[in-house]
Order: C-alpha cells, then structure tokens, then sequence
C-alpha cells in the first residue's frame, strides 16, 4: 500500500487542540431537514444524499444524525450507521459548512458519535473519506483509525477513498459493575 501519510500540517493541525468552540451539538430530527439539505449542498454538491436519504438517516431506528449548532443555524451534520448485531457503527458523513471549516466543529461532532456509538457498546467504528482529503484524513488518524484499505473510484471516476477503522479494546471496553 502506498505512503498516505498526512501531510505534516495536517498532522500538527489535529494535534493541537487549541480551538475554542461555540458550537453546540445534538441529535437531529425531522425538522432540521431543510438545514440538513443545505449543508449536503454546501459540501457535496451534487453527490449530496437526496432528501429521501437523509430523512431516513433521522428518522430509522439503526441510524441517527447529529446536529452542530451556533444559535439558530446548523453548521455541521455527522450522519451515522448502527448494527448492534456487529457492534459496529458507521459514519457515512461528516459536514461542515465551507465557511465554518477548520474551527473544530468536525472533531466535535466526531466525538460526538463516538459517545453514541461508546454508549450503545459498540466495538468497530468505520468511515470512507475520499483519498485526496488530508485534513480529514488526518483527523481520522488524531483519533485512533487506521486505513484498512483502498476503494477505487469510491467517489467517482478516478476519485478513491480510503476505508478507516477503529476498534475498541475489548477489555478496556469493558465496565465492571459490583453487585450490591
């Protein structure tokens, strides 16, 4: 497998963790879904998820979107995959607004599924990010994924990603309960 080390910016980026956030962050519902759609526009273009798409990410059981937000406005989106069967948790997408990027707001809501998926006892935690995108990659890497693998034309002709997981220790994963 090639090189795909971060660049060192990237990588001294995600190692400091020096950004203030104003930025709140919580589950979405069916509500959110014109702000939702705006973002999926702002960072996708037209490979966003259509509304069919992301109305099911908010409202199924085995899925759940989180919302960052500054006041009123949503500025970022992390939709997510759950099987319970597998212990395992999915990010499909993580989306911050152009403007908003580089904040932190990414990390946030990273973290933020991680509670969710720590919470329901999931033991793997997967995502693709398109191979070209450092900074993500990066941010991936600061917090414990590893590339699995490489998925040509992933995002279209010419454009793969990588597949990065994480993967809990089972025995620190564990909690001990004392009887009482």
């Amino acid at each position: 497998m090639p090189n795909i080390s971060p660049s060192d910016v990237a990588q001294q980026r995600y190692s400091m963790e020096t950004v203030m956030l104003v930025v709140n962050i919580r589950q979405a519902d069916e509500v959110d879904l014109p702000e939702l759609l705006k973002i999926e526009e702002d960072c996708f273009g037209s490979e966003r998820f259509n509304t069919e798409t992301v109305r099911a990410f908010v409202v199924r059981d085995d899925t759940f979107v989180l919302v960052a937000y500054e006041g009123n406005e949503i500025v970022g989106s992390a939709m997510c995959m759950v099987s319970e069967l597998d212990l395992h948790g999915k990010i499909a997408s993580i989306a911050v607004l152009k403007q908003r990027r580089g904040t932190g707001i990414g990390a946030a809501l990273l973290d933020e599924c991680e509670k969710v998926f720590r919470s329901l006892g999931l033991l793997r935690y997967s995502l693709e990010v398109e191979a070209s995108n450092s900074l993500a990659i990066a941010l991936y890497a600061s917090r414990g994924y590893s590339v699995n693998a490489s998925i040509q034309d992933f995002y279209g002709a010419g454009r793969p990603a990588f597949y990065m997981e994480k993967k809990l220790d089972l025995q620190k994963a564990k909690v001990n309960v004392r009887s009482a």
